[in-house]
């Protein structure tokens, strides 16, 4: 079974938008272990594949008295979206990623092992990552603090914990927030951690609401 780290190296390292910039972020002894174990041999690209997919989709949620995974979660949300809203359509759709569009905003959300390399994953639309934050708290919090181009067009969110770090604003996004309030009871939160770097360095104010 891979660890979180592994989880999060192999992923960065097998996809192809982080090719060039993976492994040099990555530590070098966890890319030693996932190459000794062969995770990294070409013929076995199917089967990392799937075994990313199924540990991202399976990772659980615990909310009160509801337990569920984080795959469960967003094919509920796509369902609303594609069910209930009327104004938002289902662009694309994976077991891993929704892509939803309202009026002529395209806003995307993808499903996560890790953040390595998060860097790569922005877009021209909103996108939010969801994932673990924890085992990177610190470091995503300082990224976001430092580069205000991410956190103005990428966030990312960990649903077990509630929590979201950046400021990009997407009407999907407010749609999820919605979502989660009305079908689970729960309150998608900001990071407080990232909130207070944002105030000590004059970003936003108490005042701004």
């Amino acid at each position: 079974m891979l660890t979180a780290v592994q989880a999060e190296v192999l992923e960065a390292l097998v996809d192809p938008r982080l090719d060039g910039v993976a492994e040099a972020a990555a530590p070098a002894e966890v890319v030693a272990q996932l190459r000794d174990e062969g995770l990294l041999r070409p013929e076995r690209r199917d089967e990392v594949a799937e075994l990313l997919e199924r540990r991202v989709l399976e990772q659980p949620i615990v909310w009160g008295t509801w337990s569920l995974t984080q795959g469960e979660v967003l094919a509920a949300f796509a369902t609303h979206c594609r069910e209930e809203l009327d104004d938002v359509e289902v662009a694309e759709e994976t077991p891993t990623l929704l892509a939803v569009r309202w009026r002529s905003e395209l806003s995307r959300f993808e499903l996560r092992n890790g953040f390595l390399g998060l860097e790569r994953l922005v877009t021209d639309d909103p996108t939010m990552l969801l994932g673990d934050i924890e085992p990177r708290r610190d470091a995503l919090v300082s990224a976001f603090l430092d580069d205000a181009t991410l956190r103005a067009r990428l966030a990312i969110c960990d649903l077990d914990r509630l929590e979201r770090l950046g400021t990009v604003r997407s009407s999907a996004f407010v749609y999820l927030e919605w979502f989660l309030r009305d079908a689970y009871g729960v309150k998608l939160l900001p990071s407080s951690a990232f909130t207070q770097g944002l105030i000590e360095r004059g970003v936003i104010s108490l005042g701004m609401g």
